[in-house]
């Protein structure tokens, strides 16, 4: 693979597992009922399997997030929420200068109760990208992620190059991500992306059962860090805001509820092995 390639490597060489905590401040509502909304997550990621093959590399991994959210004031999003996927990624060297990318994540979103078929949600893209000679790239492609809070289509359009000899930058759609490397064992970032998600729920009244879909949306704007511990061990501490958040639920009752949680922070912290 030339050096071109290498620079515009999207999937590491590593093996990498990793466990981390976040959580959001209380926040009013703009509209909507209660009085206050956050959420806080936990996620664990493993490392499954790892292939390289001259001009092709393939990866997966397990993945595990709960989500519990702090709705005042209403009775709906009361639940512990699961997702409970396998993320493969598959990428193919196509010429000198071109690649192909093809990410696949089919996982389980459940409230914890009974599991069907309708609970099955899948994230994906297909993205082409043109290796420039300085080290960086433009891309273009199709993306479904549930961090949007739905399975909708949407376009994936951006560009990374080094802005310096410590500085690597990806701006576009949907993730801006500008990492600098203060020195060989700290790393600082700064991004933007969807964060939020889909879930299914049931829910029971005295007349009937329903599942239904939790859906949250939110943009976070983040500053963090990556500091190399010891042996394979790195840590991770982040803080920033959420903002244009919606959310849409089923309260005790079954009734469709909806509500605009003002701008939040948030903070993230974690550990990840590397090997």
């Amino acid at each position: 693979m030339n050096s071109s390639a290498q620079a515009a490597m999207p999937y590491s060489t590593e093996q990498e597992a990793g466990f981390y905590i976040s959580s959001e401040s209380l926040s009013s509502l703009a509209s909507g009922p209660g009085d206050q909304f956050s959420s806080n997550k936990k996620s664990l990621t493993l490392p499954v399997e790892k292939k390289d093959r001259r001009s092709e590399s393939f990866r997966s991994q397990f993945h595990l997030d709960i989500t519990e959210f702090d709705w005042r004031g209403s009775t709906a999003a009361e639940k512990e929420y699961i997702w409970l996927s396998m993320p493969i990624q598959y990428q193919q060297q196509r010429g000198n200068n071109n690649l192909f990318l093809l990410d696949f994540e089919p996982g389980l979103m459940t409230d914890g109760g009974n599991v069907g078929m309708d609970h099955i949600g899948l994230n994906g893209s297909v993205i082409g990208r043109r290796l420039l000679g300085n080290g960086g790239f433009w891309q273009v492609g199709l993306t479904v992620d549930r961090a949007f809070g739905d399975y909708d289509l949407r376009p994936v359009v951006s560009m990374g190059f080094q802005a310096s000899k410590r500085t690597w930058v990806e701006l576009g759609f949907p993730n801006i991500n500008v990492k600098h490397h203060l020195s060989h064992a700290l790393q600082s970032y700064f991004m933007i992306k969807p964060a939020g998600g889909v879930w299914k729920e049931e829910i029971k009244t005295d007349t009937t059962t329903k599942e239904v879909n939790l859906q949250y949306r939110s943009w976070q704007v983040g500053l963090g860090a990556d500091f190399h511990w010891r042996g394979s061990v790195w840590l991770n501490a982040e803080i920033g805001q959420l903002r244009n958040r919606r959310v849409r639920a089923y309260d005790e009752t079954a009734a469709v509820v909806k509500a605009t949680p003002e701008q939040s922070r948030y903070w993230r912290i974690g550990a990840s092995l590397k090997y």
